[in-house]
């Protein structure tokens, strides 16, 4: 989203009186393109960020898409000849280990809100450099009285598979507190069916109710608390649940069997297909 000085949401695609976010985000892709970011992560390793590629702009599905190339100092490690097992070359600490994935923008037409869909990378993140890359890139415009904020978005549909079919694993009872810091009481569930079934009837209720409150929480017999965390698992994975803070829920979305295949690797055309497909289910 895009908020100005008064923390006001815009319309994306009719902000600054005249813009449209879709041409600006165009824009800011070909200028990281060929303006590569660098920058030193919280860990102290260097890192580069800028497009593998330039950009596909697409008007009528109001999409930018292609891959972002994300790189960071600080790997150890060799290649090998796949065949011979041979080393090729060493990987040092100072060398840039690079990776290629897929991203697509997404900015509906009236709307206050837009969608950014990333391939996942091991030690890639996007968020932060994403969101400070493109608010330099509005004040190098000379547009300081915007600022983008990206959040999580699951998709509903995702979610809902969990609350109708998920089976409670454990629940974590959060109490913050100024001068002992964070305190968690865990349960894991080791019950009977029914009081499981009970626990988590409980706790989605809370889930649908609480969303951003300022009040105590009250579970059951068990007290008040500041925030409940709790875990369902469904088909063999697991997501955990903020009862009140529901951003920090991972939308992460395992879309391995929706795409097509070339050589081994998901072809554009399919990443685009998806990412609409889920973007549609989300809003």
């Amino acid at each position: 989203m895009l908020l100005n000085k008064a923390k006001e949401q815009q319309v994306l695609s009719f902000y600054n009186e005249e813009e449209d976010l879709l041409d600006t985000m165009n824009e800011f892709c070909g200028f990281i393109h060929k303006n590569i970011r660098d920058y030193i992560d919280n860990q102290g390793k260097y890192r580069t960020f800028t497009l593998s590629n330039l950009q596909r702009y697409d008007l009528e599905k109001r999409t930018v898409s292609g891959h972002f190339d994300s790189a960071y100092t600080g790997e150890k490690g060799k290649v090998k000849d796949r065949k011979t097992n041979k080393l090729k070359y060493n990987i040092n600490e100072k060398d840039l280990y690079s990776k290629d994935f897929f991203y697509l923008i997404h900015v509906p037409k009236n709307s206050k809100f837009g969608f950014l869909i990333v391939q996942k990378k091991e030690n890639h993140g996007v968020k932060s450099i994403f969101e400070n890359a493109f608010n330099n890139f509005m004040r190098m415009k000379g547009v300081s009285n915007y600022v983008l904020q990206i959040r999580q978005a699951p998709p509903r549909y995702f979610i809902q598979k969990y609350i109708e079919f998920g089976k409670l694993k454990e629940f974590r009872l959060i109490e913050n507190n100024l001068h002992l810091g964070t305190e968690e009481r865990i349960f894991k569930l080791n019950k009977s069916l029914s009081e499981e079934q009970n626990f988590k009837k409980t706790l989605i209720d809370l889930y649908k109710t609480m969303l951003d409150s300022d009040e105590k929480i009250s579970f059951m017999d068990k007290g008040d608390y500041d925030e409940i965390a709790f875990v369902l698992g469904v088909d063999g994975s697991s997501k955990t649940f903020y009862v009140k803070n529901h951003e920090k829920i991972r939308s992460n979305i395992d879309v391995s069997n929706l795409v097509e295949y070339e050589e081994g690797e998901p072809t554009f055309e399919s990443l685009i297909k998806v990412s609409l497909e889920i973007i549609q289910l989300a809003s």
